[in-house]
């Protein structure tokens, strides 16, 4: 009997931990686009994580119809860590990390197309709802406030981007 019991606390407490690993499909916030990211939380303090992520971003605008107009591709590539406050499956999830990679950019004036390639990056903080069973389905839904550091290739202005993604947790 005795042992009996002692099994279930340590099952119970088996059943409780999160699993280490996750990986999800990002739309918006730190993946700047849609971005496939894989983290894993640490070893020693699971409360603790990183990730890393491959992003397309895309974006376009018609200023003034038929003279002036701009789309941008980007190919990014994003890192970070993040910390999980709160017990059982949802959390608080907060974090900072950098994105960086390749912008192409195409702008029409007045007939003439012009094309510039270039690479930037930006930091990022996150903070937002995690909802993470213990196996299997793995929810995130935040906002990611981004800004750089200027210099040649930090890129400009700083923004709030909110963020959803969809995942597997193992």
């Amino acid at each position: 009997m005795l042992c009996a019991i002692l099994l279930s606390c340590t099952s119970a407490t088996a059943q409780d931990e999160l699993p280490r690993q996750s990986i999800f499909l990002e739309l918006g916030g730190p993946s700047n686009g849609l971005g496939l990211n894989y983290e894993q939380r640490l070893k020693n303090n699971p409360k603790w994580g990183w990730r890393a992520g491959a992003s397309l971003g895309f974006s376009s605008a018609d200023w003034i119809p038929g003279m002036l107009d701009a789309s941008e591709n980007a190919y990014t590539v994003s890192l970070g860590l993040n910390h999980l406050l709160g017990s059982k499956r949802s959390k608080l999830e907060l974090g900072t990390g950098v994105n960086m990679g390749v912008y192409h950019t195409k702008t029409n004036f007045m007939g003439e197309t012009y094309k510039e390639d270039n690479f930037g990056y930006y930091c990022y903080a996150l903070a937002g709802w995690r909802y993470q069973s213990r196996r299997g389905f793995q929810f995130r839904a935040g906002l990611s406030p981004a800004f750089s550091f200027g210099g040649k290739y930090g890129l400009d202005g700083k923004f709030f981007c909110p963020y959803l993604s969809f995942g597997w947790a193992f």
